[in-house]
C-alpha cells in the first residue's frame, strides 16, 4: 500500500514538472529575449574590478600605462562579448600608434594571443580589436551588464551594455590606511609605480600644456587628481566648463620631480 502511494506521488510530481516545463516552453519570449536570442539565457556579465592581470614587477607598468590611455567619456563603454579594445580620433594618429605598440607589449608580457585587428573608417578613425586583451582590460573596471539598454553589434545581433563602468581607486591602494602628507602617501599604503604609470598613460593622450584635459570623463579627472595628490603634487584642482558639449575637465597641478620625470618619459 505504501509503495503504491509513493508511486502515485512520484507520477504526480513528474506530471507537475512536465506541466511547468511545458508552460515555460509555450511562453512567448519578450521583445528583449527575442533580440538577445541565446544570450538571454545567460546571467548578465559583471566585474568587481579586480583586474585579472599578472601585476608583478614591471608588467604592472605596461598594464597601467594602457589603462591610463583609455577613453572614459562616460566611463568605459562596455558591450557584452565586445572585442573592442579602444578607438582613436583623426587627430590622434601618433597616439593610436603608441597605444598599438603597448597593447602588443601587454599581450606578450601577459602571454595573450598577440593578434590585434585594426579597423580604419573615414581614412583616419582607428579602432583596435582583440577579445583576450579587451576582456582583461575590462576586468579592471567595476560594471554590471543590463538588458535594459541593448546595443547592436557589428554582426547585427544585440548585446547587453554596462552601466557606467569605473576604474577603482582601490587598484592603487595596498589595503592599509594612510595620511596624505606633503610628500604624498607612503609606499606601504600606495602602489606608487602603478599610479605613475597610469598618469604617464593618461598624459600621453590627454596632456595639454601643463594640464590634463579630458572631454567629459569627470570620473577619470577625479581619479587623476587623487593620484596626483597621493604622489605629493601641489595646488591640484579640477576646472570644468559649463554649458558646452562635450564638457571639458581640466586637471591643474604642480608636479613633483618624480611625477614630471614619468610624464616626460619616452614610452
Amino acid at each position: 500500500m505504501k509503495t503504491s502511494t509513493l508511486q502515485r506521488r512520484a507520477t504526480l510530481s513528474g506530471l507537475v514538472a512536465w506541466l511547468i516545463v511545458a508552460g515555460i516552453s509555450c511562453r512567448q519570449p519578450t521583445s528583449r529575449e527575442r533580440m538577445l536570442g541565446a544570450r538571454a539565457l545567460k546571467p548578465p556579465p559583471s566585474s568587481d574590478g579586480s583586474c585579472i592581470f599578472d601585476l608583478t614587477g614591471n608588467k604592472a607598468d605596461t598594464v597601467f600605462f594602457v589603462l591610463g590611455m583609455l577613453n572614459e567619456y562616460n566611463g568605459r563603454s562596455l558591450m557584452e562579448e565586445s572585442d573592442l579594445v579602444e578607438g582613436f580620433y583623426c587627430n590622434e594618429a601618433g597616439k593610436s600608434q603608441l597605444f598599438r605598440r603597448y597593447i602588443g607589449k601587454l599581450a606578450q608580457e601577459q602571454s595573450l594571443n598577440p593578434a590585434v585587428r585594426e579597423e580604419t573608417i573615414q581614412k583616419c578613425l582607428v579602432s583596435y580589436y582583440s577579445q583576450p586583451i579587451a576582456d582583461r582590460l575590462n576586468s579592471c573596471y567595476r560594471y554590471a551588464m543590463t538588458d535594459r539598454v541593448l546595443a547592436q553589434a557589428r554582426d547585427g545581433t544585440y548585446r547587453r551594455t554596462a552601466n557606467p563602468s569605473l576604474l577603482g581607486a582601490g587598484l592603487f591602494a595596498r589595503g592599509g590606511g594612510g595620511v596624505v602628507s606633503r610628500a604624498g602617501l607612503f609606499d606601504e599604503a600606495f602602489f606608487r609605480r602603478r599610479a605613475l604609470a597610469y598618469l604617464a598613460g593618461a598624459w600621453a593622450r590627454y596632456g595639454h600644456g601643463n594640464d590634463f584635459v579630458f572631454a567629459n570623463a569627470r570620473d577619470k579627472a577625479t581619479l587623476v587628481s587623487g593620484l596626483l595628490m597621493n604622489l605629493g603634487c601641489q595646488n591640484i584642482r579640477i576646472e570644468s566648463t559649463v554649458g558646452t558639449i562635450p564638457q571639458a575637465n581640466y586637471v591643474h597641478f604642480e608636479p613633483t620631480g618624480e611625477v614630471m620625470e614619468w610624464l616626460r618619459k619616452e614610452w
